[in-house]
């Protein structure tokens, strides 16, 4: 017979003890937490770069548009500092499909002569990943009810609305917006 080492467990109920199972699960836990977030963080600036990948490309739209009709969207003059305000996938902007000929307000006309110089579609997607639309503004004041940031001078822009969608009008810090000027 050989004799028993001191310390060594020999029984049939060698294994885990339930505390080293609870330590094992609640390290898979935090492990899995911090995987989560940082996923969560990773995919979050993800939408914010396509955002403004995206906005650049609407304003380069745009250019095309005034290119071909002499007119921003909505039939405004390219400069001027005018309104109305429009949703880059309405027909009067004049992004996706010509726009008709009429006066949109505040020296802001289509005319027929307008028209037949379009030579678009200039983008066919005109929603952000938070599921807005993009939105041109020609007096856009940036960070206008931020706290965090200096409210920026008034320039034409195209704009998303950011995750919160809070817009348009209502301006925040979480919009992405690109000048044209």
């Amino acid at each position: 017979m050989r004799p028993r080492k001191q310390g060594v467990r020999t029984s049939a109920r060698d294994g885990f003890t339930l505390v080293e199972l609870l330590v094992v699960i609640a390290i898979i836990g935090v492990l899995s937490t911090l995987s989560v977030v940082a996923f969560t963080s990773a995919r979050a600036k993800a939408k914010e770069a396509a955002a403004k990948a995206e906005v650049k490309q609407m304003a380069t739209a745009i250019q095309l548009l005034s290119a071909d009709t002499g007119k921003w969207p909505n039939g405004c003059p390219v400069e001027a500092v005018s309104n109305p305000e429009v949703y880059l996938n309405a027909a009067q902007a004049g992004i996706q499909s010509a726009p008709t000929p009429s006066d949109q307000g505040n020296g802001c006309v289509w005319t027929a002569d307008d028209i037949t110089r379009w030579a678009g579609p200039y983008a066919t997607s005109f929603g952000d990943p938070w599921g807005h639309n993009y939105y041109f503004d020609p007096d856009y004041v940036p960070y206008q009810n931020c706290a965090s940031q200096t409210t920026g001078a008034q320039a034409p822009a195209v704009v998303s609305f950011g995750p919160n969608g809070v817009g348009p009008n209502a301006y925040d810090c979480d919009d992405i917006f690109y000048e044209l000027r």
